[in-house]
C-alpha cells in the first residue's frame, strides 16, 4: 500500500479538495489530515485556479457540481494548461449511467456521496499509485 509520506524529505503528500459544501470540505480535510496527507481545501474551482501552489498537488478531489465552474471544466482547464494532476471526482448526484455523464467524466474515477472513509481513501490511493513520479535527485 502506498504510504502517505513522500520519499523526498518525508513531506506529506499534498491533496487539493475542491467542494462548495463547507461541511464536506471540513469532514474530508479532517479525514485526509488524520491519514497524514497535507490537504488544501477550496470552495470553488476559481479559488483553486488562483492558487499558485495548485500545480504542486499530487491529487485533486473535486466535486462535480460546483457553483461557478464545475468539476469537469476545472479538470479540462488544467489539462489545457498542461497541468496533469490525477483527479478524483466526488458527487452527490447519481446520473452516472447517462451517456452525457459518461462522456463528461471520461476516464476520471468518481466516488458517489455519501461515501465511507475507506472508499474515498482507497480511491485516492489508487490515483496516487498510478502516478509516474520523477526520480529522486
Amino acid at each position: 500500500m502506498l504510504g502517505q509520506m513522500t520519499d523526498k524529505a518525508r513531506e506529506p503528500i499534498r491533496i487539493a479538495l475542491i467542494d462548495d459544501d463547507a461541511s464536506v470540505r471540513s469532514a474530508v480535510s479532517r479525514l485526509l489530515r488524520s491519514h497524514d496527507y497535507a490537504c488544501t481545501a477550496y470552495e470553488s474551482a476559481e479559488n483553486a485556479l488562483a492558487d499558485p501552489d495548485l500545480p504542486g498537488m499530487r491529487c485533486l478531489v473535486v466535486d462535480v457540481q460546483l457553483s461557478g465552474m464545475d468539476g469537469f471544466a476545472l479538470r479540462d482547464r488544467l489539462l489545457r494548461d498542461g497541468i496533469r494532476i490525477p483527479c478524483l471526482f466526488i458527487t452527490g448526484h447519481a446520473e452516472t449511467d447517462s451517456p452525457e455523464w459518461k462522456r463528461s467524466i471520461g476516464e476520471t474515477p468518481c466516488v458517489i456521496k455519501p461515501f465511507d472513509e475507506g472508499q474515498l481513501l482507497a480511491a485516492i490511493h489508487q490515483q496516487l499509485e498510478h502516478q509516474i513520479l520523477p526520480p529522486a535527485s
